[in-house]
């Protein structure tokens, strides 16, 4: 089978050769190639060369679009600073307040060049790769895009203490987002992973989830034209799991490392395919002995799973991580072989 007969064979929850492994090797394809991320992260091109650099070295069944949450800000005017080993950070929000957001005009997904870099990138590897591998885009849940554009402390007290403020926002920045993650599928992904900062337990309450973030989701997946995948955005997901379950377009979860696999299943059913593993973060860490012998035991757990996939949790796997942890999880993929339904 090649990745995107596993891939697709896991969401039916058919017999595979083996399981499909899909770390997030994102930014790790700039070292490969020993690329500047501000190039990396401009150049359609630069980022494409690295995921071949990904492919050809690691042999992922994913392959992943650019990660740079931050330009999405920077889209609506925000200030980005440019580290040598991580992804562009925002530096100075756009705005200060929720007043502002009327001086505000919002981009255009076909014409701003910081938007066209993903789609343009998408592009480029589907082209490449989109026979044999799937492409993931990573963008955030909607109601996590105006953090990146007034800072996030502000953006959770509108929401907070301004419950029609936040309102008033979400009306500008849905249908934006539901064009520029649609311009995604049609340039070739082959589904989008949303990170659900506004769904996570470490940022805010189970009330803000009930009556926020899940109406809005709702709203925005019906939208879509392709699966998505709901991501835990390096934090436990279980807390507020039983919340995302049941939404339109969501055809799987990745959940945290510390999150018990068990009742995540038990959660979002049989029918959804579950990401769990290591995270992006402590993998670089560990030793090889210890990345081998932890995901054998989560492969042993979930051996009777047909719709498990081992990856990683968090955003991308940090740039120091050793190749030989990234290597040892996928010779421990290899060595379960076979997985029937």
């Amino acid at each position: 089978m090649n990745s995107m007969e596993r891939v697709l064979a896991t969401l039916a929850g058919k017999p595979l050769d083996r399981r499909v492994f899909a770390p997030v090797l994102g930014l790790y394809g700039a070292r490969l190639t020993n690329c500047p991320l501000e190039q990396y992260y401009n150049d359609p091109a630069a980022y494409t060369a690295g995921q071949s650099a990904v492919r050809e070295t690691f042999r992922p069944d994913v392959l992943c679009a650019p990660l740079a949450f931050a330009a999405i800000g920077a889209a609506f005017g925000s200030e980005l600073t440019v580290l040598a080993t991580e992804s562009p950070n925002v530096r100075r929000p756009a705005i200060q307040s929720l007043e502002e957001w009327d001086s505000l005009v919002p981009p255009d997904p076909e014409k701003h060049p910081l938007l066209l870099y993903f789609r343009d990138t998408i592009r480029l590897m589907a082209a490449q790769h989109g026979s044999e591998m799937p492409i993931a885009m990573v963008i955030p849940i909607p109601m996590d895009i105006p953090a990146v554009i007034m800072g996030l402390e502000n953006w959770l007290g509108t929401v907070l203490f301004d419950p029609d403020g936040a309102k008033r926002v979400m009306e500008m920045i849905i249908p934006l987002y539901v064009r520029l993650v649609n311009g995604f599928f049609a340039a070739g992904a082959t589904f989008v992973a949303m990170p659900c900062g506004f769904a996570s337990s470490a940022i805010v309450t189970r009330e803000i989830v009930t009556n926020f973030t899940r109406p809005i989701l709702a709203k925005v997946l019906a939208q879509l034209r392709g699966p998505v995948i709901l991501h835990n955005v390096g934090a436990p997901m279980l807390p507020y799991l039983d919340l995302l379950t049941g939404l339109p377009s969501v055809a799987a979860y990745i959940v945290d490392q510390r999150d018990d696999l068990a009742e995540a299943r038990r959660l979002v059913g049989p029918d959804s395919v579950l990401f769990g593993g290591l995270d992006c973060t402590t993998i670089g860490q560990m030793t090889v002995a210890e990345v081998d012998e932890r995901c054998r035991a989560i492969l042993e757990e979930r051996r009777h799973d047909p719709r498990f996939v081992l990856g990683t949790s968090g955003p991308d796997v940090s740039w120091n991580t050793p190749p030989e942890n990234i290597h040892a999880m996928r010779k421990a993929v290899e060595s379960f072989g076979r997985i029937d339904a």
